[in-house]
């Protein structure tokens, strides 16, 4: 299955996650229900100027183009438009560079953010998803790296590893590629993975 089919298969995954849930429900974003979110994903797409909120400095102004989104459409509405939508987000144009891969992790991550604090059951990631996110989850974790632990090294439980930064003890954390990803942008606390210290 091609990378771009399982984005828009984990899309659809998505908004059914956010269907499920009411607006106000919890997501592990800190601050955010489930309306914030579903404003977060539409605007990646459809509003360039609350992507400048991204950048240190100028949240005030992401939080003030959130606010307008939400106002705007109703919660299952906006949902709706986020099914409707095809292709990946407009705020990634080299996204076609690494396959597809970077928005592919982005729902994949916002899926989590409001499945695992509402309880809803998900799937079993299949071979050609969890080698998505294991390839993607090597390249944030390289670009993330000055957020994680120096020394860092993360694997998958096949003996496959990425060494993503030198220095420190070093640290080994090993996981499913789904769980990689949680842990690598910050969840750690739902992240089903296995950390030793001092990792070879």
């Amino acid at each position: 299955m091609r990378t771009a089919e399982l984005r828009d298969r984990q899309r659809a995954r998505c908004c059914d996650v956010l269907a499920s849930v009411a607006p106000t429900s919890p997501t592990l974003c800190d601050g955010w229900d489930a309306h914030d979110l579903a404003v977060h994903l539409w605007a990646l797409s459809h509003d360039p100027l609350s992507w400048a909120g991204m950048v240190p400095g100028l949240g005030g102004l992401g939080l003030r183009r959130a606010s307008l989104l939400r106002d705007r459409w109703s919660y299952l509405d906006l949902v709706a438009r986020l099914r409707a939508e095809h292709g990946g987000f407009r705020c990634m144009p080299f996204d076609g560079l690494e396959d597809h891969r970077h928005s592919l992790g982005e729902l994949w991550m916002h899926t989590q953010d409001v499945a695992r604090p509402n309880a809803i059951v998900q799937g079993l990631v299949d071979p050609p998803l969890a080698e998505a996110l294991w390839r993607r989850v090597c390249r944030a974790a390289t670009t993330l790296r000055r957020r994680l632990p120096p020394g860092l090294v993360i694997a998958v439980p096949d003996g496959r590893r990425h060494r993503v930064s030198a220095g420190g003890p070093g640290v080994l954390v090993i996981g499913e590629p789904g769980e990689l990803m949680c842990w690598v942008y910050g969840r750690r606390d739902v992240a089903d993975v296995d950390i030793v210290h001092s990792a070879p």
